[in-house]
């Protein structure tokens, strides 16, 4: 089953299909996650990315932000996590924090995974930049990740995890759309542990 994309905040069209991965707004992305972004915890939730554009209205966002409530580790005041870092993983535009994921270009952008899968260029491609990614957050201090990711995304993540000189310990949870109680024990064991 195929579902439509649904984009609030409007589609460029400069950023649909593998031309997506040429424009300059993805290229500066890819600088920012790799040379500047540090998560402010060393513990990151990773879900995937949505059709619905921006992420975080997507009905799994919503789900996940009130298992995070649940939990206490959403903060109210400042609409984010709270003693971890949310990280969407896109297939354009790698690693997407909660915080960016309404602004431009996360907001604005459509390709699907088999867009990537099916290319073997784009998929070395999404496969290097990860690694580099997950090596230069693993320098700034990420240490543990829960990961709750469909296959098709897995894949990717799989490639980059063999390709990168060091990666943050993580916890898989099997992806599931019905029930977020896994990510929820995962969450729950990694921050006890930590004290």
């Amino acid at each position: 089953m195929k579902w439509r994309a649904k984009h609030h905040s409007g589609l460029d069209p400069g950023l649909v299909g593998e031309r997506a991965f040429e424009h300059p707004a993805v290229r500066e992305y890819w600088r920012w996650l790799i040379e500047d972004y540090a998560p402010a915890y060393s513990v990151a939730l990773v879900t995937p990315c949505s059709n619905v554009k921006p992420y975080t209205r997507s009905p799994a966002s919503r789900k996940l932000r009130g298992l995070l409530r649940r939990m206490g580790l959403w903060d109210e005041e400042a609409n984010r996590p709270r003693g971890l870092a949310w990280l969407y993983f896109s297939d354009l535009l790698i690693l997407v924090p909660y915080e960016k994921a309404e602004e431009y270009p996360a907001c604005c952008y459509e390709v699907p995974p088999d867009t990537v899968l099916s290319n073997d260029k784009l998929v070395g491609l999404v496969a290097d930049k990860l690694a580099e990614a997950m090596e230069a957050l693993a320098r700034r201090g990420l240490r543990e990740a829960v990961v709750f990711l469909p296959r098709k995304h897995l894949v990717l993540w799989e490639k980059a995890r063999l390709r990168a000189a060091d990666w943050p310990r993580e916890v898989r949870v099997r992806y599931t759309l019905f029930s977020f109680r896994g990510v929820g024990e995962a969450l729950s064991s990694l921050l006890q542990s930590r004290g």
